[in-house]
Formats: C-alpha cells, structure tokens, sequence
C-alpha cells in the first residue's frame, strides 16, 4: 500500500524463471507474491533451489530495480501523508521486505522524511503475520493499539493486524482486488478516503 511493488516482483520474477529454467510466470500469479515473506514464496516456486540461492538471485535483481521506473508511487500519497504528518500523525511502515530495500524504495519515492519508523523483515524474528512487527513500531512510536491503524493491501496485512489486536485497513488502490470474504474493519479505494476517515 506504500508502493506498487509489481513492476519489481514482475522484473525480478521473470529474471528467475530464465536463470533456473521454468517457464515464465503468468502476471496474475506474481500478482499474489507481495505481501507473503518472499522466502515462502521462493521455495514454492523454485524447490529445485536451494533457498538461499534463490534468494540471493532475488535480491540482487530486485535491489538493481529500485529507481522511478520500478517504484510507482500512489495517486494523492504524498500530498495525504504530509498534511498527516503536519497534523501530528505517527506514521510507521511494517514490511516483509528488507529494511534497506524499504528506505531505498521512500528516498526514490520522496517520502522517507514523512516516515518516522521501519520495521523491515530483517528488524525481527518473525515477519507477518506474525504481531511481532506491528508491535514493535508501535513500541517505537511510542503508540499503543487502540490509537493504531495498520494499513494494507492483503490478507497477510488483515491476519497481521488481527494478530496484533489493532484495527485494519485494507485498500484496493493497488492492482489486486480484494475478495468479499476478506472483511477488515475498513476499505478504501483511495488514499483521500483514508483521509477523511482518519479526521472523522
């Protein structure tokens, strides 16, 4: 919901599947690789492999993508994110991607002044949907789960939130749409409606 990732997952995916001979992944399929912790997803995809190859092949062409051709940021997302930092807002990403990669991805989207906490897989033990993120930048921020909103595009973001015990936004600005099963307590479509919750 910070970026749309699939530019990247789709370069770097299609990389993948030449270096380790398998044929090319459909798009709708890659679509569903953001979100999960991406070393799941890389032993579902490539057993073959060992898993830490696969996963330095991943990140290696993945960190090379990370520039204004890869990094797509949102309609009104900076705008919202300043005026919300300006009226006192704390605002924190948690992430199954690389802390480093995570602060790369804000400075190429002019927003890493905006944010004050990133707690990236590599900052715990257990990534979602495991609480463990979501309560360490709350920690951090010096929050507490009543005042929390966590904000995501998936499931993996509903199941996180859930385990935290904070309340959940998911969005459907990004290009998978979200099932009628998957029930948070918001939706929204854009992040000027996200907005106008938040001051309601």
């Amino acid at each position: 919901s910070l970026h749309d990732a699939l530019p990247i997952f789709i370069a770097s995916f299609d990389y993948l599947c030449q270096r380790f001979n398998k044929p090319k992944l459909p798009y709708e399929e890659i679509y569903k690789f953001s979100g999960p912790p991406i070393k799941e997803t890389l032993k579902k995809q490539f057993p073959e492999v060992d898993i830490n190859t696969s996963y330095q092949e991943f990140y290696q062409i993945s960190s090379s993508l990370y520039d204004e051709t890869h990094v797509l940021i949102y309609p009104y997302e900076k705008e919202v994110l300043e005026e919300l930092k300006k009226e006192g807002f704390k605002l924190g990403v948690v992430t199954n991607k690389m802390h480093d990669l995570t602060l790369v991805a804000l400075n190429v989207l002019k927003l890493n002044h905006l944010i004050d906490v990133v707690v990236g897989f590599d900052d715990v033990k257990n990534g979602k949907p495991d609480k463990e993120g979501i309560l360490k930048a709350i920690d951090l921020l010096g929050g507490d789960l009543l005042h929390t909103l966590y904000v995501g595009d998936n499931k993996i973001d509903l199941f996180s939130a859930n385990n935290a015990g904070v309340s959940c936004a998911l969005v459907n600005w990004g290009p998978r749409q979200l099932d009628e099963q998957t029930i948070p307590t918001f939706k929204f479509n854009s992040y000027l409606e996200l907005k106008e919750k938040l001051y309601e």
